[in-house]
């Protein structure tokens, strides 16, 4: 028992130092309140405001921890905007605050209720709860928010402002009519909106630059209506540093009869997806490449003539390039695309795949009837045109060739990573980027390969320095999540996957053999709890109910 209080001597003593914060500070929000068209609130909106620890953990990557706010239901399925209309939300600060960014986390990856597009205005203390737009201008809006709830997704400002109140206005949720999800990749729902979580970061210094990114060469671009085309198809394939900006964020530019491609025109006013067949094109990447991810640059934002939807299948260099769908089935629909000529839209595939020939179907453009902008009752209906088709650019991402279990793609295995990893284990939802044993399971099993065979270390190194001691005790209890039922992550004690610190974790580090083994140079045999290691526990938990006491 000498040997048992040497080792946690310091952690008994350290639960009652300061543990002082680290990576990103969020502003207190005072009071959040929702001002709904119809219906009320299904899940409390003060959901939103519960902030690091409780809504979202403290730590990077400060992953979501479970309670939503949604609205109530127009009457399943509709689409809750187009029937109800916007919810707008009030955040007060309590004081005017310095603002640079808004973050959010999603509602749900398994409805379309989750928001997606939103307007910001805010107000001053001296301007008042209602004062929006007064002496603030600022007025931003963001879109395509991912449909992710656990992951945090933050927005900058293009400007720095100083306010007390934020109004949030819903623009869209994740709807796609009917609303019952027979569209191919559609979800069911819409007819609520909700999200997960807001915050707002302290300003700080600018994060580091993104990861560049590089795009395979495309070999050849073939459009089913070549013979009629306005401007040559071969302009989608001009590629980086030509077609786009070679440098983030990778802007349009070049533009026209030499930077676009555009069909002939039905007859304006028209719909030309209602005179004509769709237009077809077909890609050629020159060999078979490994692909998760297409991008598209819009036509122009002046006219209704740019794609808004479209639809993909795929070819490996065996099928040939009419071999679409033989080998790979995967054929996903992507909606929605905003009316812009300058910005890259990145549309992830729900799986990664290998094909040499992409195929691209265009099922939709802007067009809103009668085609001539008089409509001012459709959103998008005072842009006229739609009697074309056309895009401003197409490109396929690579693949890094990153680290195994890097999942944030920062060139580390760190405790971000495995902070990532422990999300999905408690999520269930088993993504196969984060099945490392290939189980087709995510789970406990796979922070054992995260732990031992990629970071070579012990299950219960919670500073992960490739040891399992007595500084990993200090760490955990400092914290101060044992036995709580609060959120926790693997610098935090977490460290069997349930965002929880309790004696489970405990004897998952113990069953791993490494504590005061020193760095782990081979895989040790498992053992089964011994007294020891009980008599262990149980004077971890005395030092603890102490502490409370």
């Amino acid at each position: 028992m000498k040997r048992f209080w040497s080792y946690f001597g310091p952690a008994c003593l350290a639960v009652l130092m300061h543990n002082a914060a680290n990576g990103i500070d969020f502003h207190p929000i005072k009071s959040v309140e929702a001002t709904l068209p119809q219906g009320g609130n299904y899940f409390p909106v003060e959901n939103l405001i519960q902030g690091p620890g409780k809504g979202f953990m403290a730590t990077a990557p400060y992953t979501a921890t479970g309670q939503t706010w949604v609205t109530d239901a127009c009457s399943y399925p509709c689409n809750y905007i187009e029937e109800w209309g916007q919810p707008v939300l009030t955040f007060d600060l309590g004081q005017n605050q310095p603002l640079s960014e808004v973050s959010i986390w999603g509602y749900s990856s398994g409805n379309a209720n989750g928001l997606k597009d939103f307007s910001l205005r805010f107000a001053s203390d001296a301007d008042g709860p209602t004062g929006f737009g007064k002496t603030i201008k600022y007025n931003p809006t963001f879109n395509d928010l991912d449909i992710e709830p656990s992951i945090r997704q933050s927005f900058n400002f293009s400007e720095k402002v100083s306010a007390r109140y934020v109004e949030l206005l819903a623009l869209e949720n994740f709807f796609v009519a009917p609303g019952d999800g027979s569209e191919p990749g559609s979800k069911p729902g819409g007819d609520r909106v909700g999200f997960g979580e807001i915050a707002f970061a302290l300003p700080g210094e600018d994060p580091p630059p993104p990861p560049p990114v590089q795009f395979y060469p495309i070999s050849s671009i073939a459009s089913s209506t070549a013979d009629t085309d306005y401007w040559p198809v071969e302009n989608l394939i001009q590629g980086s540093g030509a077609g786009f900006s070679d440098v983030q964020p990778h802007q349009k530019t070049d533009a026209g009869p030499t930077g676009n491609w555009v069909t002939e025109a039905c007859g304006y006013p028209c719909d030309y997806l209602e005179s004509f067949d769709a237009p077809v094109l077909t890609l050629d990447l020159g060999q078979d490449r490994s692909l998760n991810e297409i991008n598209v640059w819009g036509y122009t934002s002046s006219n209704a003539n740019g794609i808004k939807e479209f639809k993909l299948r795929f070819a490996t260099a065996a099928d040939g390039p009419n071999g679409f769908g033989t080998s790979e089935k995967y054929n996903p629909t992507f909606s929605d695309l905003p009316n812009d000529d300058t910005s890259r839209q990145m549309f992830p595939f729900s799986k990664t795949l290998t094909a040499r020939y992409v195929e691209l179907t265009v099922t939709d453009n802007h067009f809103v009837a009668p085609g001539d902008g008089t409509n001012t009752e459709e959103p998008g209906g005072t842009t006229p045109g739609g009697d074309r088709v056309g895009i401003g650019e197409i490109a396929f991402p690579m693949i890094s060739v990153a680290m195994v279990g890097d999942f944030n793609s920062n060139g580390l295995l760190d405790v971000a990573d495995i902070n990532m990893l422990e999300v999905q284990v408690a999520g269930g939802s088993n993504p196969t980027a984060y099945d490392l044993n290939k189980d087709s399971k995510v789970d406990t099993g796979d922070i054992g390969v995260w732990v031992r065979d990629l970071k070579k270390t012990w299950i219960g190194d919670a500073d992960l320095n490739g040891q399992f001691n007595s500084a990993d005790f200090v760490k955990i209890f400092q914290a101060g999540k044992y036995d709580l039922n609060e959120a926790a992550d693997w610098s935090q004690g977490d460290w069997n996957g349930d965002l929880r610190f309790n004696s489970g974790d405990l004897v998952s580090a113990f069953q791993d053999g490494g504590f005061e083994a020193g760095p782990r140079t081979a895989v040790a045999a498992v053992p089964e709890p011994s007294s020891a290691v009980l008599s262990l526990l149980a004077v971890g938990s005395l030092a603890l109910a102490r502490r409370r006491r």
